[in-house]
């Protein structure tokens, strides 16, 4: 009598046992991280003209000795630069923390929310308060490099609906395609 053994089907294929090789390959494959498009939503966060270089992306680092997730981008420009929203929303909070310095978040009509950290200064000193609607390309604030900083730069998170950072490269448009829609849009030249 033949017995049924893990991960084995009990008739009707000719390939009633999977291998063992194949079960770790399809488990690897499942735990591996997904190809994601780009599917820029986002304009670009900082004065285009200034932009730099992005000196650290989103994903796995190694910090303090530890490896954590960085959870956004840092996108270099010179300290003063304007920082603007990516999108039009709702102001839900601005302040300083220990880490972020000096930061804006905007929740956007989807639920998710633009975070903007490492500003020069205390955002409400541009009039930037919590309920206060900004359009896509408003300032928020200027590039700085207060809180856990090496030099002058934003640290931009992406937020979904329930609050997971996602890949804000994957959502934003380049500087040169940001530049490109606003020479469109009459707003540069």
């Amino acid at each position: 009598m033949r017995r049924n053994l893990p991960g084995t089907r009990s008739r009707g294929s000719a390939a009633s046992i999977i291998s063992p090789a194949l079960v770790v390959l399809l488990a690897s494959f499942a735990a591996s991280p997904r190809m994601v498009a780009r599917t820029p939503w986002l304009l670009f966060p900082i004065d285009v003209r200034r932009f730099d270089h992005i000196s650290s992306k989103f994903g796995m680092r190694r910090l303090e000795g530890h490896r954590k997730l960085h959870r956004g981008v840092d996108l270099v420009a010179p300290q003063g630069s304007w920082v603007v929203a990516a999108r039009e929303g709702r102001v839900s909070d601005t302040g300083r923390s220990k880490t972020c310095g000096w930061y804006v978040t905007v929740e956007h009509e989807n639920s998710w929310r633009t975070v903007y950290c490492h500003l020069r200064f205390d955002p409400r000193r541009l009039g930037i308060v919590e309920g206060l609607t900004v359009p896509a390309m408003g300032v928020v604030g200027e590039v700085g490099s207060t809180g856990h900083s090496t030099g002058p730069h934003l640290h931009f998170t992406l937020l979904d609906d329930r609050g997971h950072a996602r890949d804000p490269l994957l959502a934003l448009y380049t500087p040169a395609e940001t530049l490109q829609m606003l020479k469109k849009m009459g707003l540069a030249k």
